[in-house]
């Protein structure tokens, strides 16, 4: 059973509780009971559309000791924002776990790369990888496979587990075993705090595989895969 289908089959269990839905800046989010979540991601959707456009301004300046000192700083506060809705959502699962790693709330795009609420690092980066391959040397490419088949292996194991736990929780759930469900979403937070650690890994060990202008061009490219409002068939 795929990592997307467990978390699909996992969103049934929200199905007969009520819903709040919110429009944010153009989205429109779904998260049970957990509206304080949905204002934040939004507020932290036009951070990151703000941060973005500040890295595309500065990949157009010509002065090279400019430009990486600009895209050097915007890098880092990029990356500190995605690490803030890694604890964003952790502290969201605290509410309604299921909600979370369901990603009921997430954008079209971002929902064809989900796993364990969130993006599957080696899925969006070999989505990601035809956009910026063009300026990377062969050792840069060569560095990036292994990369992400380290990354596969690191996501197989978490998928295994989330296939037993989903099992589990059938189980649970059939039965009307309140103490092993609640067992079971204990379990669940701490995948969904293995998956955000594999994520932030991933953007920190790709920081150091790709040069300054090569990682600011991945986070256009990422921006572009998780939040364009298109479907994932026409990116």
């Amino acid at each position: 059973m795929s990592s997307s289908n467990q978390l699909n089959q996992s969103s049934r269990f929200l199905a007969n509780k009520p819903r709040n839905e919110v429009n944010v800046q153009g989205y429109t989010f779904r998260i049970d009971g957990n509206t304080t979540f949905v204002m934040n991601y939004g507020r932290w959707s036009e951070k990151r559309k703000r941060l973005i456009s500040e890295i595309r301004s500065a990949l157009n300046v010509h002065n090279d000791q400019v430009l990486d000192d600009k895209l050097l700083f915007l890098i880092d506060t990029v990356m500190k924002h995605y690490f803030e809705l890694f604890e964003m959502k952790t502290s969201a699962a605290n509410l309604d776990v299921f909600s979370v790693v369901s990603a009921i709330w997430c954008t079209t795009a971002e929902r064809n790369l989900l796993w364990i609420g969130g993006f599957r690092p080696s899925q969006l980066l070999q989505a990601i990888l035809p956009q910026v391959q063009h300026s990377c040397s062969q050792q840069q490419l060569s560095d990036i496979f292994s990369f992400v088949q380290s990354c596969q292996q690191a996501e197989d194991a978490l998928a295994q587990g989330m296939e037993k736990l989903q099992q589990n929780l059938d189980k649970a759930t059939a039965a009307g075993d309140k103490a092993l469900k609640l067992t079971c979403v204990s379990q669940q937070m701490s995948f969904l705090k293995q998956a955000n650690h594999v994520r932030q890994q991933f953007l920190y060990q790709l920081s150091r595989l790709l040069t300054i202008c090569q990682y600011a061009e991945f986070l256009l490219a990422l921006g572009e895969c998780l939040y364009n409002s298109q479907p994932w068939s026409s990116l």
